[in-house]
């Protein structure tokens, strides 16, 4: 199989379904993609899209998703339990299979590039890609949130990387860059109390002195009476799933409460519930290898494989 690289897309919008089915609809018609996840989420008011293909296809498919997001969101009537910049809000490219971070990295500048020239908005770079050590992480560009956008464009430390500096309310801002594979879940907790939520996610947080590489959000889902916790880990091989799990529960278990549920946003790589299972099966001593499916795909390759 040749290299694959991925883009992850965020957008603020995930209260209109069917926007949502019909800009699905739309990126699938883009010859040489593959759309491999649309999570739609009311509460943060925010789908989280995954797709991947040529780069051509890859840009041809974002500009696109860019173009009708920007015609259908305007930023000053947005709410969501979520910080946000801008309408399509963060555009990351990560490598998989035989790709590399500096190939992702070329690609990100590229099409922050063109989005800039089309769309006239401010991009800012992150991740590998940032130009900037105060821009590698997302919650640093996204300090003060779309409604702090305007005044940020005014100082000079936060001059755009690609795109005016002048403040769009409609649209706001975008933040494009290249970054490792990230997990992120949903921990749905059994209180309504918000602010017990945010209590939680300070302290499990590397901002706070939490855990490294590890992001948290509060918010209310006020449908269900359900306060909850969005996790973000941007390195899961330095900091795996279930450690982060493990402190959110002990920590719930602070303020008396319990974890309901827990939701995966988006795509998972597989090694993150291997790992996951080896913990709390308490199994020793056991190699990937020795999976059934792995065994199996692992010898059909090498029969395939030309003499």
């Amino acid at each position: 199989m040749n290299k694959i690289i991925s883009c992850v897309p965020n957008i603020c919008e995930g209260k209109d379904r069917k926007f949502i089915d019909d800009l699905v609809q739309k990126l699938k018609t883009v010859m040489d993609l593959t759309v491999l996840d649309v999570s739609r989420d009311s509460v943060r008011n925010r789908t989280v899209f995954s797709f991947t293909g040529t780069q051509e296809a890859m840009f041809e498919a974002g500009l696109l998703l860019y173009r009708e997001t920007l015609a259908h969101v305007d930023m000053r009537e947005h709410h969501g339990e979520y910080p946000r910049l801008g309408a399509v809000d963060v555009f990351p490219f990560v490598p998989l299979k035989d790709a590399t971070l500096e190939e992702t990295v070329a690609m990100s500048t590229a099409f922050a590039q063109k989005v800039a020239e089309e769309f006239k908005i401010p991009v800012y770079l992150y991740g590998e890609s940032a130009r900037f050590p105060m821009r590698r992480y997302v919650e640093n560009i996204r300090e003060g949130e779309y409604e702090g956008l305007e005044s940020k464009l005014k100082d000079p430390r936060w001059k755009p990387d690609f795109g005016p500096s002048t403040f769009n309310p409609a649209s706001g801002a975008t933040i494009i860059g290249a970054r490792y594979p990230m997990i992120s879940f949903k921990a749905v907790l059994d209180t309504p109390e918000e602010a017990i939520a945010e209590d939680i996610s300070r302290l499990i947080q590397h901002a706070h002195g939490g855990l490294a590489h590890v992001n948290a959000y509060a918010g209310l889902d006020s449908e269900h009476k359900a306060a909850q916790i969005t996790v973000t880990i941007a390195n899961y091989r330095a900091m795996p799933m279930y450690r982060v799990l493990e402190m959110l529960r002990s920590e719930a278990r602070r303020f008396g409460v319990t974890v309901r549920r827990v939701e995966m946003i988006g795509l998972v790589p597989e090694t993150a519930f291997i790992e996951s299972a080896f913990f709390y099966l308490g199994i020793q001593d056991f190699t990937v290898d020795k999976i059934l499916e792995r065994k199996i795909q692992t010898d059909l390759d090498e029969q395939n494989r030309p003499a």
